[in-house]
């Protein structure tokens, strides 16, 4: 199968998509966003309820073990652009590694439902906004709430924090603040969303979302742009049949993605994806007018300039392995773009921010 690779910068809000080689790379495989309400006690929690039953898990569809020490998680809060939490993915106890067709849970450090509390291989640093041993930016992940969104990273340097940030999935759409959650009515007419439910990837899902999705919009039962329900099941809400249930909202599911039916893969390799980026450069950057594209010792096939409104321009490069390309940005909005890179073979996707004065 001929695969191609896409590496992003800080944030990836393009409408391209793009695909690895499936069954590669680690992926959200359980979101779980609790109802609960502070002061009960639930389902055989140890104590009441901190308000805080959040775990997001994470599936390894290679063939061998993953070291964990390359990757953390992101909360990109109330339509934020800017990563608003970022925490290592670090087990409590145990080797730092994901091994094949396993999972890894990592859950609010103030959860008190056992189901989230026995599968949990790390809690996150509590209170909201103390640093942790494995704080990057501000701690406080865990405490999503529907609206927000979240991504899988993995880090180009031995450790994370270092080297170049990969967003290997996504949930949600960042940037986006879509109000109470992300929603959607599925196929099967059950209402998907972010907000008071137990999600699992769907079992054909192999690959994360790389690219940021276009945002949310029409109705529950005729989406446009982000559909939840695409790639992802609700097996538990805090509303049955519409009507208000905390209690009634499980974890059953949180330890496992054992109905995956995906292929499993070679885990993919990141030193090509990081020479290409490292090739290329956007300057003057922020830009008025004009901007430049440098490419030394690698050859671009096409260059777009975007942003999250839809708005663009692209350019042709001549597939030199030295070339400047000049972008005529004189007719965009000022604001903060994406510069998406495609090589000559379409088999490497990367991007940079510009931001347009």
């Amino acid at each position: 199968m001929k695969k191609s690779y896409i590496l992003a910068s800080a944030l990836m809000l393009a409408a391209a998509t793009a695909s690895f080689g499936q069954g590669t790379e680690l992926f959200l495989s359980e979101y779980d966003e609790g109802a609960h309400q502070s002061g009960t006690s639930y389902n055989g929690g140890i104590s009441n309820s901190s308000g805080n039953e959040r775990a997001v898990e994470i599936f390894n569809p290679t063939t061998g073990a993953v070291n964990l020490e390359a990757y953390s998680i992101r909360r990109y809060s109330n339509g934020a652009t800017a990563v608003s939490e970022e925490e290592k993915l670090k087990r409590t106890t145990g080797a730092n590694v994901l091994n094949s067709a396993d999972v890894f849970v990592y859950a609010n450090g103030e959860a008190t439902i056992t189901p989230i509390l026995n599968n949990a291989d790390q809690l996150g640093a509590f209170p909201y906004g103390t640093a942790g041993a494995n704080t990057l930016v501000k701690s406080g992940v865990a405490y999503f709430n529907g609206n927000d969104a979240l991504a899988l990273v993995r880090w180009t340097g031995a450790t994370a924090g270092q080297g170049t940030a990969i967003l290997v999935d996504i949930f949600g759409v960042i940037g986006q603040d879509p109000g109470t959650s992300w929603s959607a009515q599925d196929a099967s007419g059950t209402l998907v969303t972010s907000a008071n439910q137990s999600l699992i990837r769907r079992p054909s899902v192999s690959i994360g979302t790389r690219t940021n999705p276009q945002p949310q919009g029409g109705t529950p039962t005729a989406r446009t742009g982000y559909d939840i329900s695409a790639e992802w099941q609700s097996y538990s809400t805090a509303f049955p049949g519409g009507v208000q249930d905390p209690a009634a909202q499980s974890y059953s599911r949180l330890g496992e993605h054992n109905d995956y039916t995906g292929p499993y893969g070679t885990y993919a390799p990141l030193k090509t994806l990081e020479k290409f980026h490292s090739s290329i450069s956007v300057f003057p950057n922020p830009a008025s007018g004009k901007a430049f594209v440098q490419i030394k010792g690698a050859k671009v096939g096409s260059v777009t300039v975007m942003n999250g409104l839809g708005q663009r321009i692209t350019a042709q490069p001549r597939g030199l392995s030295e070339e400047t390309v000049t972008l005529d940005i004189s007719r965009l909005t000022p604001g903060l773009y994406f510069v998406q890179f495609i090589s000559q073979d379409g088999q490497l996707k990367v991007y940079k921010e510009l931001m347009v004065k």
